[in-house]
């Protein structure tokens, strides 16, 4: 989670009609030729990198072919930087519309163009004409079992199996490195902690957070026990789409990780429910989760196993938004997504009683 992006990327200013012409004629995206192009910035709260939408037009009316695309480069901001150096996100992405993308049942954006970030841009589906997901305002019961049916597919498809690619673009949760930055994340954001949720959730799990953090390795060791899976790693309401049928399409693949199922369903779950609704609706989604997964083929998962882990990898998910109120603290946050993220995580921990799967 890092600072609103809304500056436009330099590197964008120096590409012309004719290089999207050449791009999307490539991808088979047009046979048109784009005369003017018209760049908006996108203020996204929690980017990781520098966003802009390019509006087309082309040499002809009625030409097939997009109207906008999204153009992503890497982040320009100090902690932007030090993530992208530190945990490679933008090349991963690149590498998943590249390689992987096509190989999944899960909707993903299109992608025209895969750029290196820093001169050209990962070229992406504008999404704009969908209904897009609102992490503040909720999740609804309906939109919530249409996900949990696709990690469901996704995760059984890649269970105990090697993931696709020769060359390793997932995140794991032992890597030193990863574990190293999260768990100084999760320390700068400790001190704000208490005083901004204290009287707001148990006194037992803030204590139990702060007992925690200095070690957070430890806490990842704990949910990369396994079964290991694909999983988006940063499954909430913000990152998806609505297709007019339904449909979830999902962006943001910048941190896949080959680890637990249950820590996408936590995620998406834990911060994307209104804290009065979650606790009657966890349990049934969760529950459908795990029969799906078995529908999908997965034996010898058993459902107290699979409640166990979602209860585990809950603190997993505390991560990023105690991380926003450290670091990575987003200004102003006018949509409360801090809290979104935190305060309602922090009581679905405290009501599974989540830290005590560490023992």
């Amino acid at each position: 989670m890092t600072p609103t992006t809304s500056a436009i990327p330099d590197a964008l200013t120096r590409l012309d009609a004719g290089w999207f012409t050449a791009v999307l004629r490539g991808s088979s995206a047009t046979d048109a030729d784009v005369v003017d192009i018209a760049v908006e910035p996108l203020q996204i709260t929690g980017a990781a990198g520098e966003l802009a939408r390019v509006r087309l037009r082309y040499d002809r009316a009625g030409a097939v072919g997009p109207t906008a695309v999204i153009a992503k480069f890497r982040g320009s901001t100090d902690t932007q930087q030090a993530m992208d150096a530190a945990l490679g996100i933008f090349a991963r992405e690149r590498f998943f519309y590249d390689e992987v993308a096509a190989l999944l049942s899960v909707a993903t954006p299109r992608c025209y163009f895969a750029g290196d970030g820093d001169d050209l841009p990962l070229l992406l589906e504008d999404l704009g004409g969908l209904r897009m997901g609102d992490q503040v305002a909720g999740l609804s019961l309906a939109d919530a079992e249409r996900l949990v049916d696709v990690l469901a597919a996704l995760h059984a498809e890649f269970w105990e199996r090697p993931i696709p690619g020769d060359e390793p673009w997932t995140v794991s949760l032992r890597d030193p490195i990863f574990g190293g930055m999260l768990t100084q994340l999760i320390a700068s954001g400790v001190p704000a902690l208490r005083e901004r949720y204290a009287g707001r959730v148990p006194e037992r799990v803030l204590a139990e957070l702060e007992s925690a953090a200095p070690n957070w390795t430890d806490v990842l060791a704990c949910c990369d026990e396994g079964p290991r899976t694909l999983v988006h790693n940063d499954f909430r309401l913000d990152n998806l789409f609505f297709r007019p049928d339904g449909t979830p399409v999902v962006i943001d693949w910048q941190l896949p990780a080959h680890t637990r199922g249950t820590q996408d369903v936590a995620y998406l779950l834990s911060g994307s429910f209104q804290s009065d609704v979650l606790s009657g609706a966890w349990e049934p989604l969760l529950r459908r989760y795990h029969d799906r997964l078995c529908g999908h083929g997965v034996v010898g998962y058993a459902w107290e196993e699979c409640r166990r882990h979602y209860r585990q990898s809950l603190l997993y998910t505390l991560a990023p938004g105690v991380a926003m109120l450290g670091a990575m603290a987003i200004a102003g946050d006018e949509r409360g997504l801090a809290d979104a993220l935190v305060l309602r995580t922090l009581r679905h921990a405290a009501d599974l009683d989540a830290f005590s799967t560490l023992g």
